[in-house]
């Protein structure tokens, strides 16, 4: 699935409607915030890197899009009113947040009664060994990776946030190591401990981390999860 395609099936699972109001938490440079302005009144996209921020401005500048705003924020401490938004929306962000309840309690907080919030994410692997090798790969890659929330935990999450958990969809990603380890930059030594964690994968010495050879290319799968919860009041 091509990025242009999992944006577009993000809009469709939060189903905004164009009198609606949009908050992405952790926007990024912004891609979330410009998929769905066609589709809402209003997106606000905040983040806590002033970098990100100015990227988003500059993507919604070139398109040519008017109704998105960027503002700094820290995500546990949303600047916004109570019930501000219709639809609150994350991508692949939880699994950088040190612990994901402050920030999903905030996203509720904000979130309009009959409104909806969701999170697209990495999703850790089923076998409990395997999640903590895949959680130490990712580590290697990107230091403020944390750990990606597990997806039985979401139940729980969004009731003691006035949320109701609609449904969890499951999916993976297939990635090349190469490319994957290079777009981020990590020191050569986290680089190559990480490769050795993945051919080991590879080997069958790590059950549930599912890790390949093809076409003379170290390749592994991660998981993807995409949630949807209904603010209830």
């Amino acid at each position: 699935m091509t990025d242009a395609a999992a944006l577009a099936r993000l809009v469709a699972w939060a189903g905004v409607a164009a009198s609606e109001r949009v908050l992405d938490v952790a926007c990024g440079p912004g891609l979330v915030a410009a998929a769905f302005a066609p589709h809402a009144a209003s997106v606000v996209g905040v983040d806590l890197t002033p970098a990100m921020l100015a990227r988003g401005r500059a993507i919604v500048g070139e398109r040519g899009i008017r109704n998105v705003a960027f503002v700094m924020a820290d995500v546990e401490r949303l600047p916004f009113p109570d019930q501000s938004f219709e639809r609150v929306v994350s991508r692949r962000a939880f699994h950088h947040f040190p612990d994901p309840a402050p920030v999903l309690t905030e996203m509720a907080r904000v979130c309009a009664a009959g409104g909806a919030i969701v999170i697209e994410d990495q999703a850790p692997p089923a076998d409990a060994t395997a999640a903590d090798a895949m959680t130490a790969i990712d580590r290697l890659r990107d230091p403020s990776h944390t750990r990606a929330v597990d997806p039985g935990a979401w139940t729980a999450l969004c009731a003691a946030n006035g949320l109701a958990l609609e449904r969890v969809w499951l999916s993976s990603l297939e990635l090349e190591f190469d490319e994957w380890i290079t777009r981020a930059h990590p020191a050569a030594a986290d680089a190559a401990r990480a490769r050795e964690m993945l051919e080991c994968a590879a080997r069958g010495e790590i059950p549930g981390l599912h890790a390949w050879h093809a076409g003379g290319a170290l390749r592994f799968t991660v998981g993807l999860q995409l949630v949807r919860a209904a603010k209830m009041s």
